[in-house]
């Protein structure tokens, strides 16, 4: 089954999605140049980011990398699907706790962020989400089945947008950094009942009349801080905001997105009825080496609740957020700035 099941829709010349594939050569030079790494800690990660992109460069055919490089670049472009990367041999049991070590998993995060470098792209963390890492670890972890969230499992995790209450791109920052830019999701171990989804924002908006858009971007919108921070805030915004070349960008998140007015409400009622329809939903199954990035504040994405196997081998992908540049991160230190205040 392929990674994406998309609809006639999206069919055509300018689909913003792009995706490429990985040669088999091309994995193997790949696994070969990074099979000796011994990075422990983000910092050293984020030190070796320039020479693992390298590497990759190297590896890849021109083709490949030129698709990545583009993505990076080309506003117009909403997600890319990446296929067929080596994954480590010799991996731990699908971590339930919700953590695990980047030791234990020295390919995927290499592949990860020099992928990142290639795109020009600056991983971040964000200060009480994850406990303020750069690898989330997408489990069913045993501590947060019930929830609707990375840690979930038995509850649909609705439509959303990452990290939501904080300022999309073209707001203004005030004590806090921005929202991440960029998401992206590396499976490591895949369940195939599993089915996400994604959907493009302006497909959406394209439902919509411009009576209902209008109140999507009136600060009456009740947005709470996800399951994922550490510390609770909820903040009164709009739900779409545009910059000055007329493009939206979204901070919708089914599971923390409050109406407080009756128009906000009628808004947000057709707003999820357009984000409902199939045609506008591109089906994702992930597989081992798959990775999707997509930008944020552009691109909704979903997951379907299941019920974990509890054998070590549960549906395992790990999640990295990202920034054209720092510039619209508030670092909490100069030792660590890629973690931005929240």
């Amino acid at each position: 089954m392929g990674m994406l099941q998309m609809h006639k829709e999206f069919a055509g010349e300018d689909l913003p999605v792009s995706e490429c594939h990985i040669s088999y050569q091309s994995s193997a030079v790949i696994r070969e140049h990074f099979s000796q790494l011994a990075l422990q800690n983000d910092r050293e990660w984020l030190d070796a980011s320039e020479w693992l992109g390298a590497q990759l460069a190297y590896a890849l055919s021109p083709d490949v990398v030129g698709t990545i490089r583009s993505f990076g670049k080309n506003a117009q472009q909403s997600a890319l699907v990446i296929r067929g990367l080596p994954i480590d041999h010799h991996l731990p049991p699908t971590p339930y706790k919700g953590y695990e070590s980047p030791e234990s998993s020295p390919l995927a995060n290499a592949i990860h962020i020099g992928l990142y470098h290639l795109a020009g792209l600056r991983p971040v963390a964000y200060q009480n989400e994850n406990g303020g890492q750069l690898f989330r670890h997408v489990v069913p972890a045993s501590g947060g089945r019930g929830q609707r969230s990375s840690h979930g499992s038995k509850l649909t995790f609705g439509f959303h947008v990452d990290n939501p209450d904080l300022p999309l791109t073209p707001e203004p920052l005030g004590d806090c950094s921005a929202c991440p830019e960029f998401l992206s999701l590396l499976a490591m171990r895949s369940d195939l009942k599993v089915r996400s989804s994604i959907a493009l924002l302006d497909k959406v908006l394209g439902d919509l009349n411009a009576n209902v858009i209008s109140h999507l971007c009136e600060s009456e919108f009740l947005i709470s801080r996800p399951d994922s921070f550490a510390e609770g805030k909820k903040t009164c915004l709009p739900l779409l905001v545009f910059c000055d070349a007329g493009v939206a960008f979204c901070r919708y998140d089914k599971e923390n997105t409050a109406p407080l007015t009756s128009r906000a409400a009628a808004a947000l009622l057709m707003f999820e009825a357009a984000l409902e329809r199939v045609e506008n939903q591109i089906a994702t199954v992930f597989l081992p080496g798959d990775l999707l990035i997509i930008r944020n504040q552009r691109t909704l994405h979903r997951r379907e609740g299941y019920q974990p196997r509890d054998d070590g081998a549960d549906r395992w992908l790990i999640r990295l957020f990202g920034m054209q540049s720092w510039a619209r991160l508030k670092s909490v230190s100069k030792e660590k700035s890629h973690i931005g205040l929240d």
